[in-house]
């Protein structure tokens, strides 16, 4: 048996003391792929086959492909399927090199060599050379290695859990029938009352008359602002209310049966008589429409008090309809009028009255305008925007609202657009 430094050395000419001649190439490249058992290999004196010295097994399907120049310049998809392979084999002895994991190891192994014979592979790891070959054409080369972590993750769960447990994988997975999530909540019959109507209508304002109204009951809203205001208004009028969002609590002491919170911060859990829920239109956002979902879904309320746009009648129609719900439809107009003037301010501020708010999109030019008309007109002027603390917007809405100060004007950002009473 040759040391793997001895069969380095020897491989640089033909083998004479062998009896025979070595390809020298085609040996190199086996020798370069598993470079990570150079230990375990050992030279066969007659066949001239670089073998495992513990399993004395030929490594023979383990070719490397020498991507050609055109596959390292070209994009993924304007390369041929032996090119793309090439690349892959590549890659993929590169992971083996590093791999300290023999059934890691192991599990490369077969996979080169499913790459290696194309249309004979196993029914086993052909999905696995497919995924291989899309991840490398969709996201490149990059791709390739976290992919064949993923695969063999998912050889690892195929071959250590038995089918019952997969079966039941399956089930936990199955998200087609969302009415069947909370099975607790399904065995209570809701009322669901949908409040739908434009900004300024009264929706949320009676929803929250019928919350003061019950003995038990949570908020919920889009906005840490919005929560204070509905914890503010509750603890007002007599009915202790704790206040919990993301970033704060403030729990009462004794017995209290009423909680405002953030709708991330629902307590689907806990039975109460009334829920309203805010902004029910937010239920289609990308990033935050899960806890809505959550919400109309979840919550043990024997009346729950949707909130929101007109558009979303035929959704919650469908959902009420999938849970068993009854659901009561409430249509709202706008309380005031809302007209577009005629002519604009022409950048005058000394043209801006009492009542009047000018809306800006970032915190720099929101406290410029706030200097400009104060300086320009005289008059005080508030200012909200959304990374104020609430507190400090309800008070900054409050000294506006009051007819007896002299903050007669509101710059604000677009946070105004959901929720503040102005």
């Amino acid at each position: 048996m040759y040391s793997a430094r001895t069969v380095a050395r020897r491989l640089s000419s033909p083998l004479q003391d062998t009896g025979c001649l070595i390809n020298t190439t085609l040996v190199i490249r086996r020798f370069t792929i598993n470079s990570v058992h150079r230990k375990r290999l050992r030279f066969d004196r007659g066949s001239g086959e670089a073998l495992w010295s513990n399993t004395h097994r030929p490594l023979r399907g383990l070719r490397k492909r020498e991507p050609s120049a055109r596959a390292v310049e070209v994009p993924a998809d304007q390369l041929s399927a032996e090119e793309r392979t090439a690349v892959i084999v590549e890659e993929l002895g590169n992971v083996q090199i590093q791999t300290k994991e023999p059934e890691f190891g192991s599990f490369l192994r077969s996979v080169i060599l499913a790459l290696n014979r194309g249309l004979q592979t196993s029914k086993d790891v052909a999905p696995i050379v497919g995924s291989l070959h899309r991840s490398f054409l969709e996201r490149g080369r990059s791709e390739l290695r976290a992919q064949i972590k993923y695969a063999y993750y998912g050889y690892l769960a195929n071959q250590r859990f038995t089918k019952t447990n997969l079966e039941d994988q399956a089930k936990l997975a199955d998200l087609r029938y969302p009415a069947e999530w909370y099975p607790a909540t399904r065995e209570i019959q809701r009322t669901i009352h949908l409040h739908v109507g434009p900004t300024n209508s009264g929706k949320t304002y009676h929803a929250l008359q019928r919350l003061e109204q019950a003995e038990s009951g949570v908020y919920a809203g889009p906005l840490r602002l919005l929560a204070h205001e509905v914890y503010t208004r509750l603890n007002a009028r007599g009915k202790p209310c704790h206040l919990v969002t993301g970033d704060e609590r403030h729990m009462i002491e004794g017995d209290v049966s009423m909680r405002s919170c953030t709708v991330e911060m629902v307590p689907i859990t806990e039975d109460v008589d009334v829920a309203v829920i805010d902004e029910i239109q937010m239920i289609g956002h990308e990033e935050r429409g899960w806890a809505w979902t959550q919400a109309v879904m979840g919550l043990k309320a024997k009346e729950l008090h949707l909130c929101g746009e007109e558009r979303t009648v035929p959704l919650i129609k469908e959902l009420a309809a999938a849970m068993g719900d009854d659901l009561l439809i409430h249509h709202y107009k706008r309380l005031s009028p809302l007209k577009t003037m005629s002519t604009s301010l022409r950048g005058d501020l000394d043209n801006l009255r009492k009542g009047d708010c000018v809306i800006a999109f970032s915190k720099v030019s929101i406290h410029r305008l706030k200097e400009d008309i104060e300086r320009t007109t005289g008059k005080r002027v508030a200012v909200i925007y959304g990374s104020l603390p609430p507190e400090i917007r309800a008070q900054q809405a409050a000294l506006f609202n009051d007819q007896n100060n002299d903050y007669d004007i509101l710059v604000a950002s677009d946070a105004i657009g959901m929720g503040l009473n102005l």
